[in-house]
């Protein structure tokens, strides 16, 4: 009876991947690499098969994270599986992702020839999409069994891959290899985080006047005096953003604020050297306190730990206008905009309407560049209390401060607890049984393409 042979397969603990030299970055000791662990410190996990790359985590359980990449036969990685802790013990796929880099791209460029993307929901439902030579989309269900696996001990690592993952023929084992002496780190070495959200910039200083922002090499906008647009009144307190035409079915935020009658305030810019600006946002103002912290304002449904790197949840805009409304107006101011405004005046930053019967009313502004997606984000003071809803209009998201602005230090909520003593014994599924039912939804939607192009009259 032939007996399989064990592959032995080498671990080296690193603070990352190097892409350009296609190697570990700055090795660390398991001692350390433990301690990250345990204190949720982002680290990184070489596997390697006689010198060559196999499989790379990057683990950062602050933010709930662990990312898992195959490397091909030229060490470029070509697989992701992005996992995402939403439970105690459990992780969640929520990405999986396989790439074929163009022709001569030698390193982990993005550029890629072929490209195939599973985004999968907690309950299961998925989007395939695959991109060759035109995008595909295709919905899919994705079992509990090939989405969901157990936060595995650290070391465990055969918990996440297995030999078919890795290409290798037999059984693996689990080798480290010995720590070694470290040059610092060059400027050009790999470094990474895990993928976030999109992250709060300039709020405050959005609401400066005198505050100077870098736009681009040309540009510089200057912030002027904010506008005011009245008191908003919220007899619910709970808050709904959107475009006044089209946000008939749109649902108010999961925070809520005490009952009453609040100011809104439209910030107000120009280009420096031109008489004209944008409009680049919009306060709600609870308390005139500054911001401790800022968190992503979410509806029900919405989790952002689920939202992908640069991602937000946002209300789309149609009509180039944007406002602030109580929920319990949703279904008669939309309809009383749309009758009592005809045209938008060019000198108003804002405009009112109320209703009549109740005096509920709806404070609308501009939409910065005009149609789009547009995050809210809700400030608290250092007790926790809301101190504002601000609506970005990414005017001057990227934009970098110049003197004399002074912007005050305010943190962006995780929205993570950042778990680390919380394992399971042993993986929910099969790995490579999962990495075989990824493979059928590529084939399923491969074939599918083909398909529709098959139909096509030529």
């Amino acid at each position: 009876m032939a007996v399989e042979s064990v592959c032995t397969v080498e671990v080296t603990y690193c603070e990352g991947w190097d892409p350009a030299a296609r190697a570990a970055g700055t090795r660390m000791p398991e001692s350390e690499t433990r301690r990250r662990d345990e204190s949720g410190e982002p680290y990184a996990v070489l596997l390697s098969f006689q010198g060559q790359a196999k499989a790379l985590f990057q683990v950062d359980w602050r933010h709930g994270y662990l990312g898992l990449f195959l490397f091909d036969g030229q060490a470029r990685r070509t697989q992701e599986y992005e996992y995402r802790q939403l439970e105690a013990g459990r992780l969640h796929l929520r990405r999986y992702e396989q790439r074929r880099p163009a022709s001569g791209t030698g390193t982990d460029s993005p550029e890629s020839a072929w490209r195939f993307t599973l985004t999968i929901n907690p309950d299961g439902r998925a989007c395939r999409i695959l991109d060759a030579g035109g995008s595909l989309q295709v919905g899919a269900e994705v079992p509990a069994e090939h989405r969901t696996v157990a936060k595995a001990e650290f070391g465990a690592w055969t918990g996440y891959v297995d030999a078919r993952m890795l290409g290798l023929a037999g059984p693996i084992t689990l080798v480290q290899t010995p720590p070694r002496a470290e040059a610092p780190v060059s400027p050009g070495a790999a470094s990474w985080s895990a993928p976030m959200p999109l992250q709060p910039r300039h709020l405050e200083a959005l609401f400066t006047p005198g505050t100077r922002l870098a736009f681009d090499q040309e540009r510089t906008a200057v912030i002027a005096e904010p506008a005011g647009a009245g008191l908003l009144s919220l007899p619910t307190g709970s808050v709904i953003a959107g475009d006044p035409c089209t946000i008939d079915d749109a649902l108010p935020f999961t925070v809520t604020v005490p009952p009453g009658d609040y100011p809104v305030l439209i910030s107000t810019m120009r280009w420096e050297g031109d008489g004209w600006g944008e409009t680049p946002a919009a306060m709600l103002r609870i308390l005139d306190k500054p911001a401790a912290r800022w968190e992503l304002a979410l509806r029900p449904g919405e989790d952002a730990r689920l939202l992908g790197s640069g991602e937000f949840y946002g209300f789309g805009v149609d009509s180039g206008t944007a406002c602030f409304l109580d929920a319990s107006g949703r279904d008669t101011l939309p309809k009383i905009f749309e009758q009592q405004l005809t045209e938008w005046e060019a000198d108003r930053d804002s405009c009112t309407v109320s209703d009549p019967a109740s005096g509920i009313n709806l404070i609308a502004y501009l939409s910065g560049y005009g149609d789009g997606s547009y995050p809210v984000w809700i400030g608290r003071d250092a007790e926790g209390a809301v101190t504002c809803f601000v609506a970005d209009m990414l005017v001057l998201h990227n934009a970098e401060t110049l003197p004399p602005t002074v912007t005050r230090p305010a943190a962006c909520v995780s929205p993570f607890s950042g778990r680390v003593t919380d394992r399971r014994d042993a993986p929910f599924p099969d790995p490579g049984s999962t990495s075989e039912f990824i493979k059928s939804q590529i084939a399923d939607i491969v074939e599918f393409r083909q398909e529709l192009r098959s139909r096509r009259p030529y």
